[in-house]
């Protein structure tokens, strides 16, 4: 009886911190699509224009985006639940930025499609990821190296130009953070009856967790959009 209580309530600690993780989660995605709809050419299309055509600002932005990962993930243990907070919402604006340009050229009805198919995929795979019996550990390097593959492949394509090749790294890159998914979810869930002693640490770990789980779901929506998504006319 004992173990049984102990089980479901190791359980319910587990379920608690996960709420953490996709509440911040949806958060991020929800300051992202903001910022991206207030760039969009329906809202603002000279603001949108002027920031095509500056370079200057998009490499800052992706600077300090990239930046902004590394401190956190280096230092998230020094750091305050306020000052992490701040910081991840501070990235997905940020986030936002830097995607307006790239949502600009897809109809508004294809971008709001293919999100809602990213996000069943995520959802599929996050479920995936807590259920399952296998254990996936053994698939981060793999994953990793999948990762820097598709970072070659992109910045070889930008010179070769080869709408085929896109289309082999656009699928190959929806299957990786896919599977990336549902590994770090069950990351998340082995960590998260250590974590859970501590409040003011579970919520900073949740911070990081939902920050790996908004790339994912962000790569995918992106590798699908290039996939499936609808330009708009010129």
């Amino acid at each position: 009886m004992n173990f049984n209580n102990n089980h479901r309530y190791s359980g319910s600690m587990a379920e608690g911190f996960m709420s953490k993780v996709y509440g911040w989660m949806c958060v991020g995605l929800s300051v992202t699509a903001a910022v991206s709809y207030y760039l969009s050419p329906d809202v603002n299309p000279q603001l949108l224009n002027s920031l095509k055509h500056s370079l200057p600002i998009m490499i800052g932005v992706l600077i300090a985006s990239v930046g902004l990962i590394m401190y956190m993930s280096w230092n998230y243990a020094n750091l305050s639940y306020t000052t992490l907070s701040v910081m991840f919402i501070t990235f997905c604006a940020l986030e936002g930025i830097a995607l307006a340009p790239l949502l600009s050229f897809y109809t508004g009805a294809s971008v709001f499609y293919v999100f809602l198919i990213a996000a069943t995929m995520f959802a599929v795979m996050a479920v995936y990821g807590w259920l399952t019996n296998a254990d996936l550990s053994s698939m981060g390097n793999i994953l990793f190296m999948g990762m820097i593959g598709l970072m070659v492949a992109n910045i070889i394509n930008m010179f070769v130009r080869s709408s085929g090749f896109d289309l082999v790294i656009s699928s190959v890159g929806v299957g990786i953070f896919a599977m990336l998914t549902a590994y770090d979810v069950q990351r998340l869930k082995q960590y998260s009856h250590s974590v859970m002693a501590s409040p003011d640490e579970a919520g900073k770990f949740a911070l990081m967790g939902a920050l790996g789980l908004f790339l994912n779901m962000i790569n995918m929506f992106i590798y699908l959009l290039r996939l499936f998504g609808e330009e708009r006319k010129k």
